[in-house]
């Protein structure tokens, strides 16, 4: 299958520390945190790659340019969020894709068991004590029945990581949904998150997950998360 990676947003609150480049571009023991998941994916046999860019599009697309990597340019990306960047990506979700985000900082092992599992709909969730900020999940019957950001924290079982797997049964339906979204919300201000919830609600996917455990999966949001993840042992 081939991986989407979500690579548009600005990254506002880690603008401080990223000298005005995308995030993804934040260095960790040498090496770029976008280059850490390339190098993951092509590690385990992933050859098509496809990157959905905005903020300084430019500089993706001139150091890979010989990367065999396919950048699709979001123009809007500061007047929306993920599922905007998606729709921009839409005729490639047809077949089955990985899910990343390009902020996210995890252990390889985690992506090969994402990899090797045979059900169709999976995220990845570490269990912990949840804050607000996150996109949390619930689970009932070992599924996801609930995914948002709105959730009481205290009812969550954990947080999605960023990384997911839509398999070819399911991504199509995945991608008819993105579109009714859209259309009913008039907008691209949403998150892929959404459209899960949609599917689930209306009984055409199951939400299925990895749990994580104590693996390192870090989202660079804020600069103590890119602190964090410059003081971790990552298996990559």
């Amino acid at each position: 299958m081939k991986a989407i990676i979500m690579a548009a947003g600005k990254g506002n609150r880690i603008s401080s520390i990223s000298n005005d480049l995308p995030k993804s571009f934040l260095e960790i023991n040498g090496k770029k945190i976008f280059d850490h998941q390339i190098d993951c994916l092509r590690n385990a046999g992933v050859e098509e790659i496809i990157v959905v860019v905005g903020y300084k599009a430019d500089l993706f697309i001139e150091a890979y340019s010989k990367s065999n990597i396919t950048f699709i340019v979001n123009p809007f990306y500061e007047r929306c969020n993920v599922l905007g960047s998606l729709w921009f990506a839409l005729k490639h979700l047809n077949e089955g894709f990985y899910f990343l985000h390009a902020d996210v900082y995890f252990d390889k092992s985690i992506f090969f068991d994402l990899k090797n599992d045979y059900r169709d709909c999976v995220l990845c969730v570490e269990p912990k004590n949840t804050i607000e900020e996150e996109m949390k999940v619930r689970v009932l019957n070992n599924n996801i029945i609930e995914i948002n950001k709105e959730m009481d924290c205290k009812s969550a079982f954990g947080e999605f990581t960023g990384l997911a797997k839509i398999g070819p049964q399911v991504s199509q339906v995945i991608s008819e949904a993105i579109k009714k979204r859209i259309e009913k919300m008039g907008s691209l201000d949403s998150f892929f998150e959404t459209v899960l919830q949609d599917c689930v609600d209306q009984n055409l996917i199951t939400m299925n997950y990895i749990d994580i455990g104590n693996r390192v999966s870090i989202e660079i949001d804020f600069p103590e998360d890119y602190k964090k993840a410059l003081d971790t042992k990552l298996n990559i």
